[in-house]
């Protein structure tokens, strides 16, 4: 899946970017003798994007905390229903972080960040962005039939 794929590709962009930047940030520490500004600001904003784009690969892989014991102990029918619960229980989730994101976003609409000097709705918006991303990735997995995993035991189906 295309997603799934860009997905992939924009977090590992990320976390090179935040490895350069940290690695320049103790450069400069220690090497130069003056740390930028500027490199701590842009692993904490890429740490937190990652954090909230990961949830959508996270489910996709069934890597999100489970306790799988309930769900394959039970007959195929009741883990039909706990699992539909658990995508019913994720939607919510993800419903009330996307509005509390769109609502965190707006209320520091107004801030600039100290080194960057960007609005400062562009880190605060990844709860949102990641919310919808999460809804989307579980949203395409069962429209294309896909059941992820509740732990590594279960098998996908």
């Amino acid at each position: 899946m295309r997603i799934e794929r860009s997905l992939d590709v924009i977090l590992g962009v990320m976390l090179m970017a935040v490895t350069l930047a940290l690695f320049y940030q103790v450069f400069g520490r220690y090497v130069i003798g003056r740390a930028p500004a500027w490199t701590e600001e842009v692993a904490r904003m890429l740490v937190a994007w990652m954090a909230m784009l990961g949830t959508g690969a996270c489910l996709r892989e069934g890597g999100h905390v489970a306790v799988g014991a309930l769900v394959n102990a039970v007959p195929l029918r009741v883990r039909w229903v706990l699992l539909a619960l658990r995508d019913v229980a994720v939607m919510a989730t993800a419903g009330v972080m996307a509005w509390a994101g769109v609502r965190f976003a707006m209320l520091n609409a107004g801030q600039d960040s100290t080194a960057l000097e960007i609005p400062m709705t562009i880190p605060y918006s990844a709860m949102a962005v990641g919310a919808v991303l999460l809804a989307l990735v579980l949203t395409l997995a069962r429209l294309g039939g896909q059941t992820p995993a509740v732990d590594s035991i279960m098998p996908v189906e």
